[in-house]
């Protein structure tokens, strides 16, 4: 990482622990830092903040600075632009999340939520935690009662293979029956793991709103981590939410069946891993862990998330996605290139079944709907299409080296 991510991160801490921003006058080593002054981008600073849905955080620890120390008056607006939507979209999704809740409990519909409009209550500001959408289970017998709610109060509804997503104006729920259904590996069968969530959650009062145990939200957030850091890569923002979890919760989290459990799934050295992380950004401490994650890792797994946006969705995460699911099926490096487009091009029937959802009738209709997804492609995502395939024919190299790094940090 360069000296405007490591000083990024440092706002961030500063943030979670409510204290004063480290100067900006650290560099390279993570071990010592320098007594040479050091200039800071801000702009890049703000770039990043965006890019990790961040920039309301670095916004408030940005107040904490001594004036000669903040960044100039433009940017500090862009920050403070961006804190204010922030706050206005909270607010917008706080009052459909109570509606909808309301609802569901006048009609007796049992229900979780769970990741984002969970977490941003543990934030410092919880206005900052931004989110794309709210994400709840319900029993599956329930969907159509669900669904009625929300299209009685002017949603609109469309339904994947593994979610039903209703959105008005700018607000979007998400309906899970599961909380786990696509394929992470092949170590385990995760949706078998968590096919059963509500022996884990216990109702809010006398209501039917549940809460997911904590030690087992953290092992389905860690989960849910590795789906994306292995597939498109996972953002700064993810990582802060497992950092707030344990500086929140340290006292009160089981890490002894939490340890048990991770190693049930296989995720213990990917958890150590994130959690080493979270102590060298964060300076956030894990208990019962003798583990330090090497330089080399280390570097390598912090250029890998900061690179990437708030859910790793950048062009070249996908990229190396596409070549490290061909690495990982063969030692000769022969074709990979070839090999991942094509894979990219002719996408596997899982994944094309969740975007086309009638292929789990239909699924002799699949060649056509390969047909209809590069027509697609080319037509309306032609830039995003391009530059994804460029990525794949630059990066071969990059994409071992990636493959290596998945399998050193347990994936």
């Amino acid at each position: 990482m360069d000296v405007n991510s490591r000083y990024f991160i440092a706002l961030l801490t500063a943030f979670m622990k409510d204290t004063i921003p480290l100067k900006p006058n650290f560099a390279g080593d993570r071990t010592k830092q320098s007594r040479q002054q050091v200039d800071i981008d801000w702009q890049k600073i703000y770039e990043l903040a965006r890019k990790h849905s961040l920039a309301g955080a670095i916004y408030l620890a940005i107040q904490k600075l001594k004036e000669a120390d903040k960044p100039e008056e433009s940017i500090i607006n862009k920050f403070k632009s961006d804190f204010f939507y922030a706050t206005f979209r909270y607010e917008e999704q706080q009052k459909a999340y109570r509606e909808i809740t309301d609802r569901f409990n006048e009609q007796k519909i049992r229900h979780i939520y769970f990741k984002g409009i969970l977490i941003r209550e543990f934030y410092p500001v919880k206005q900052v935690r931004t989110q794309g959408d709210i994400d709840f289970l319900v029993y599956r017998e329930d969907m159509e009662k669900v669904k009625k709610i929300f299209t009685d109060l002017s949603y609109r509804c469309s339904s994947s293979v593994w979610h039903d997503k209703y959105t008005k104006d700018k607000v979007v729920f998400e309906a899970h029956d599961k909380i786990v259904n696509t394929k992470i590996n092949s170590k385990v069968d995760y949706a078998e793991y968590f096919k059963n969530p509500w022996e884990h959650a216990e109702p809010k009062g006398n209501s039917y709103t549940y809460e997911l145990n904590m030690n087992y939200h953290l092992v389905y957030l860690l989960t849910h981590l590795a789906k994306h850091f292995y597939k498109t890569g996972a953002g700064v923002r993810m990582i802060f939410d497992i950092a707030i979890i344990l500086d929140k919760f340290s006292e009160d989290l089981d890490f002894s069946s939490i340890w048990r459990e991770l190693k049930i799934i296989k995720l213990d050295i990917f958890a150590r891993n994130i959690f080493s992380l979270c102590e060298i950004w964060f300076d956030i401490k894990v208990p019962e862990m003798n583990f330090e994650i090497d330089e080399t890792t280390f570097r390598a797994v912090s250029n890998y998330i900061t690179d990437g946006g708030t859910f790793g969705f950048s062009y070249n995460n996908i990229a190396m996605a596409a070549l490290r699911k061909e690495y990982s099926k063969t030692e000769k490096p022969k074709l990979i290139k070839s090999k991942a487009i094509f894979g990219k091009v002719f996408l596997d029937f899982d994944m094309m079944r969740e975007k086309y959802p009638i292929l789990k009738k239909h699924p002799y209709l699949l060649v056509f709907a390969w047909i209809h997804r590069g027509v697609k492609c080319i037509v309306k995502k032609r830039r995003r299409t391009f530059r994804i395939l460029k990525g794949i024919c630059k990066n071969t190299a990059e994409g071992h080296d990636s493959h290596v790094m998945m399998k050193k940090i347990g994936l």
